[in-house]
């Protein structure tokens, strides 16, 4: 059972000085978060499909066994609730396989929004997508945690996101053969992002003891904090690294094992 486990995106001016050195250039930052963390959850595909060649730098910029998950576009998911999205939904995942071995998962971030009256349109889109590419959704709305949707999801191998937020319930449900989790805070409370703002280790214990339990029912667990949470994500998931007994990568090796 393989953990992997990351922040979401790398590209934060202040993480320099308190994660990356003091004199880091932007263009080494992905360089240097894969040096520690061996998976990383795409931020920016949420507002725009990147290009192919920036893909492939990426790629080529992360060991081996790096990986890489993607947020599908809002457009899909937040402008057209999934409806008459096919076409769009083909081009960017033409775009995000070209991470090839190196793309862990696609995660269709549903708005607050979208509610179960809209079953048929996320039944029908999950019936469109390829079986190859692992896929998660994670829901913002409570009419989603019945068994209903559950089932849905494990017929189509589809994971269910669990996550930490303010106004969802912690469920630990799967729905598949690999775990995505996602520790996500409110904005309002953050200023800043270089240094621990908000002591999350009491959630953090509970989250590992989840883990721990979850590895037993999947093959691999992808895990993502945002710098909302505590105010630092890196130190997030070095807290989570030591709960779990993951050694630091120190350098392109193979990820860590629970």
């Amino acid at each position: 059972m393989t953990v992997f486990l990351g922040t979401q995106g790398w590209s934060y001016k202040d993480w320099v000085g308190s994660f990356y050195p003091p004199d880091a250039r932007a263009d080494q930052y992905l360089r240097l978060y894969a040096n520690e963390f061996d998976a990383v959850e795409l931020d920016t595909t949420f507002y725009a499909i990147p290009r192919v060649a920036q893909v492939e730098a990426w790629r080529a910029s992360t060991p081996e066994s790096f990986q890489f998950t993607a947020k599908t576009p809002r457009s899909i998911t937040h402008d057209r609730h999934l409806v008459a999205a096919d076409d769009e939904m083909a081009a960017f995942l033409d775009v995000i396989t070209r991470f090839e071995d190196k793309l862990g998962a696609v995660l269709l971030q549903m708005p607050p929004d979208f509610t179960y009256a809209e079953f048929d349109a996320l039944r029908a889109f999950l019936g469109q997508l390829p079986a190859e590419i692992r896929f998660a959704v994670e829901f913002r709305h409570r009419s989603w945690l019945r068994d209903e949707t559950y089932d849905l999801l494990q017929n189509r191998g589809v994971a269910f996101t669990m996550v930490d937020l303010r106004y969802m319930p912690r469920i630990a449900q799967v729905t598949s053969d690999f775990a995505y989790v996602r520790w996500l805070g409110d904005r309002r409370q953050i200023t800043h992002m270089d240094t621990t703002q908000i002591d999350r280790r009491p959630e953090l214990d509970r989250w590992a003891e989840v883990l721990e339990d979850v590895s037993a029912r999947t093959q691999r667990i992808y895990g993502f904090a945002n710098n909302h949470y505590s105010g630092h994500s890196p130190a997030d998931i070095r807290y989570l690294h030591q709960r779990l007994g993951i050694q630091p990568r120190g350098g392109p090796t193979q990820p860590s094992l629970l």
